[in-house]
């Protein structure tokens, strides 16, 4: 069943009716929750999308969940690198960072809860790569007209259902007071969720 997940997930996204509000530069960092990752994901592989046409490399844990969404970002054409959220996660951001340095890749795409949480607390992984990249940040706003929400969820993931329309509004983040010591860069980051959860 594992194995047909990635079809499965294919044949829905398909079906979605994405609205896209803003664009991207060709280079970049792309956030967006981890609850809202299957349209966030799917979105920047479209070809003709605004959104779309470069590479991106992506940020999956190292977990058996991760395994599956691994199958599934690869078959959306993604590079991925695997890595949980304590050393290994530093180690695969160091590697992403070096394939966009490389031009193997273009855009870095990270879902900055993930991968355990808290759910739309930023971690400075994304802010991180934007920095040393010199790479603007930009974050995408989902709404599911029509989903499932897995309730039970650390996330409260949401499947969109299939045919449903999907309005993804692009919002780029100013980097220009980002911290350059840890512990300031956690409030700033606290601040910046608090804004975008409103």
């Amino acid at each position: 069943m594992i194995r047909l997940l990635p079809g499965v997930a294919t044949l829905v996204a398909k079906t979605l009716r994405l609205k896209i509000k803003g664009g991207l530069p060709d280079r970049c960092i792309v956030i967006f929750w981890h609850g809202k990752m299957f349209a966030g994901w799917y979105s920047l592989t479209i070809p003709k999308q605004l959104l779309a046409t470069f590479q991106p490399v992506a940020l999956v844990s190292a977990s058996k969940d991760g395994d599956i969404l691994t199958g599934v970002m690869q078959r959306w054409g993604y590079k991925v690198e695997r890595g949980s959220s304590s050393k290994s996660g530093l180690a695969a951001l160091e590697r992403a960072i070096a394939r966009v340095r490389k031009g193997e890749c273009r855009r870095i795409v990270i879902t900055p809860d993930g991968p355990r949480g808290p759910i739309h607390r930023l971690k400075r992984g994304a802010f991180l790569a934007a920095q040393e990249l010199q790479l603007p940040i930009y974050f995408l706003r989902i709404h599911y007209r029509r989903a499932k929400t897995l309730e039970k969820s650390w996330d409260k993931f949401e499947i969109p259902m299939p045919f449903s329309s999907v309005h993804i509004k692009v919002e780029k983040i100013d980097m220009s007071g980002f911290p350059n010591e840890m512990h300031a860069q956690h409030e700033w980051l606290n601040r910046l969720a608090s804004e975008m959860n409103l």
